[in-house]
């Protein structure tokens, strides 16, 4: 832990002399780069609260207060405001060659049109923080606007030509149709409280789906903590209940005890198991796995269920790294989150690098695979191109697939 805290720091202040070199240009005075060095150092010391409240949590010393709770909240901020900040001062290094490669006479021009006394250096140290500053203030009004619905249509089978990014129109002979309302990664914890958690059961409740899926990272926190904040939970209603498995975040703070808590807000647990619904729709085989983190826990690894007896098997997975195991294992789609979609630039872009699925729908073989954005989120209270959602799934199982009989049958041993 102790390396952790020292790599942490000198990262952070590494970024803090790139930062300062960068943005405090020598052409100001000397009054005003002291105050901006002073500001920038200021900012870095409440962002390295982070690494040091994790250390201290992990030596078993918890801070609590008013005062912590409000270093922490800025910290957060700082993350966001930050990591912004960064990103566009080292986009800005493309400029600068540019600049040094511009001839002369047009170094001259541009010279000219900027205001009496800033030079580019100036310029561009203000643009960056105008940038920053904008994408910040974006990001916090996304997220205090709450999450919203994403509406999703899909068809089974799966007509037309495959796409890795599949587009469906409500096929005219497509005439069942099963909802599913999907929640991932709320993060019930340090800033996701009681009246988030009110709004969100209740916009899943209003869309009167089949069922609800909760596919991880919805605790984030000593549960004993957040009971009161997770109670909503308990007033979501839809036809055939609400099902749920781990992310990586119920295992960090006690993946039993979240567990237990969800079975007594009446979700129902499909860790490595699956279950079969009769809907007017036609018969669904709903099936989830545990989540990779369960391993350094001690807790159960994970294991991809056989398909059931269903006109239509889905899986659920936290992480969207199971395609191919549920694809072998004639899965029709499979629901995950985990990425948030980067939650904001840069991240929304680097996370397509990371991930192969990484946000929203594909196809991959003969399954579709949704990766919800996460309907809270964690670190930095931004969202940038991406959005909180909760995500209504329409599935239309088309005449050919939909009959008495259940489109895939288990053979009896």
């Amino acid at each position: 832990m102790y390396r952790f805290l020292i790599t942490a720091s000198i990262l952070v202040l590494l970024g803090f002399i790139y930062l300062g070199s960068r943005l405090i240009v020598p052409s100001l005075p000397l009054a005003a780069r002291l105050t901006l060095w002073l500001l920038l150092g200021g900012m870095i010391a409440n962002l390295l609260w982070l690494p040091f409240k994790r250390w201290q949590r992990q030596s078993g010393t918890l801070l609590t207060g008013a005062a912590t709770r409000l270093l922490e909240a800025s910290a957060y901020n700082l993350m966001g405001f930050l990591s912004l900040l960064l990103f566009f001062t080292a986009a800005s290094e493309f400029a600068r060659l540019a600049l040094r490669t511009l001839p002369n006479a047009w170094t001259a021009s541009l010279v000219l049109a900027l205001p009496a006394g800033m030079n580019p250096e100036a310029a561009l140290a203000l643009a960056i923080a105008a940038l920053a500053t904008f994408f910040f203030f974006w990001g916090r009004i996304a997220v205090a606007i709450g999450p919203r619905y994403r509406f999703v249509k899909v068809v089974f089978p799966l007509p037309g030509k495959k796409r890795r990014r599949p587009r469906f129109r409500k096929h005219k002979h497509a005439t069942q149709r099963i909802r599913i309302a999907q929640v991932s990664d709320l993060h019930i914890g340090r800033a996701i409280k009681k009246d988030y958690v009110a709004r969100v059961a209740r916009m899943i409740t209003e869309q009167n789906a089949d069922i609800a899926c909760f596919t991880g990272d919805i605790g984030d926190g000593n549960t004993a903590a957040l009971r009161e904040d997770a109670a909503p939970l308990a007033d979501i209603r839809t036809n055939h209940g609400t099902y749920y498995i781990p992310g990586n975040h119920e295992y960090y703070w006690g993946m039993q005890a979240w567990l237990a808590e969800f079975k007594r807000l009446g979700f129902k647990s499909v860790i490595n198991r699956g279950e079969i619904i009769k809907t007017e729709a036609g018969q669904l085989f709903i099936a989830g796995t545990s989540d990779p983190t369960a391993a350094r826990f001690a807790e159960e690894l994970p294991k991809i269920p056989e398909r059931g007896e269903s006109d239509l098997a889905i899986l659920l997975a936290h992480q969207p790294i199971f395609a191919r195991s549920a694809e072998k294992k004639n899965y029709d789609m499979m629901l995950s989150g985990h990425t948030h979609g980067g939650q904001y630039i840069p991240w929304s872009w680097v996370v397509h690098l990371v991930y192969r699925f990484a946000s929203g729908l594909y196809s991959f073989g003969g399954m579709l695979i949704y990766v919800n954005d996460g309907t809270g989120y964690w670190g930095a209270p931004l969202r940038v191109g991406t959005r909180l959602e909760i995500t209504i799934l329409d599935i239309y199982l088309a005449e050919e697939r939909y009959s008495s009989q259940p489109k895939w049958k288990v053979d009896a041993p």
